[in-house]
């Protein structure tokens, strides 16, 4: 199989839990190296020369959380659509996916997300209540979205305009 970006990084590395990116991390940091997370492969072009760099494929890191009651989908950094339409369809709900299941979850959601539904419903990175992450510098932090304007998702409706 070709590929289409010839990726050479100093090492790569494959977590399982946000307790070994927060490592991966703090290593790259005291070695002097660059950190790029790579969820799926897709759209590898912009990170560059690799050279000086730790690759973290997050492709290990894909389990979903379904909570129906609260209309909630927590997925992890490797998470592709499939690995959340099926359990949440499964429950009886669709997700402000993308138009392919092999696309990844945090790109999407982070990158707009603009897919089927997104007419009707809004783009998906509005619907983002919360997001969790490791920092430049190693720390492990959430940041709750519920509260700020417009990341709700709810935002178009109370004011009473469309997404289409």
């Amino acid at each position: 199989m070709a590929v289409r970006v010839d990726q050479r990084p100093a090492t790569v590395v494959f977590p399982e839990s946000a307790d070994d990116v927060v490592a991966v991390i703090r290593y790259a940091n005291e070695a002097g190296l660059r950190v790029a997370p790579q969820a799926t492969g897709h759209n590898a072009p912009p990170l560059g020369d690799l050279a000086e760099t730790v690759l973290v494929k997050m492709e290990r890191m894909r389990a979903v959380e379904i909570r129906p009651e609260a209309m909630v989908a927590r997925a992890e950094a490797g998470c592709v659509w499939e690995d959340v339409v099926v359990p949440a369809a499964d429950a009886g709900y669709a997700v402000l996916h993308g138009s392919s299941p092999d696309v990844g979850v945090a790109g999407y959601m982070l990158g707009g997300g603009v897919g089927w539904l997104a007419r009707k419903h809004g783009l998906a990175t509005n619907s983002l209540t919360a997001v969790e992450l490791v920092t430049p510098a190693g720390e492990f932090v959430r940041a709750d979205l519920s509260t700020t304007p417009c990341c709700s998702g709810r935002c178009a409706a109370a004011e009473g305009t469309s997404a289409s």
